[in-house]
């Protein structure tokens, strides 16, 4: 193969995966049916995979889980950062936060989460080492939790008063 048709064929795939991450047009000589459906396919992967990693979000939301699921990640695609479920859910979770507070069962989750999780720049998910200290504010119990995350994994819990 020569290095132009390598070129063209870099450039068509780099489009197709555009059309299906983040609904941008679909390339010249592909089915846009086909393409759609499979972006919605892929959409639909991902709004599972995050409703397992994230039960207390996905029970929180209820019915409203995968149309607000599929909205936000419509405009946050997976192309920019490391895929998983993990720091997918914990993405979403902070834009939830960003428009007012989560649930209690919610923030639980996220706040197990970070005691366990580290999330770098770029979306890669690495597990937290040594000792972790984390508090967290309950709005609904009214009260503070802190946690400590000893260095072999074991977490210890105190609730605090508000």
């Amino acid at each position: 193969m020569s290095d132009d048709a390598r070129e063209k064929l870099a450039r068509e795939q780099a489009a197709l995966a555009r059309a299906l991450g983040l609904g941008e047009p679909v390339p010249e000589g592909f089915d846009t049916e086909r393409v759609r459906a499979s972006a919605d396919t892929l959409l639909a992967k991902r709004r599972r995979l995050v409703q397992r990693a994230w039960p207390a979000l996905a029970e929180a939301l209820g019915k409203d889980f995968a149309e607000q699921f599929n909205t936000w990640a419509r405009s946050h695609p997976l192309l920019d950062v490391e895929p998983h479920p993990l720091s997918d859910g914990r993405r979403f979770a902070e834009a939830l936060r960003a428009r007012g507070p989560l649930p209690d069962a919610v923030e639980a989750e996220v706040f197990g989460f970070e005691l366990r999780w580290c999330v770098t720049p770029e979306g890669a998910l690495l597990p937290r080492r040594g000792l972790v200290l984390k508090v967290a504010r309950l709005e609904e119990a009214r009260r503070r939790v802190l946690a400590v995350r000893l260095p072999w994994g074991r977490i210890l819990r105190w609730r605090l008063p508000g």
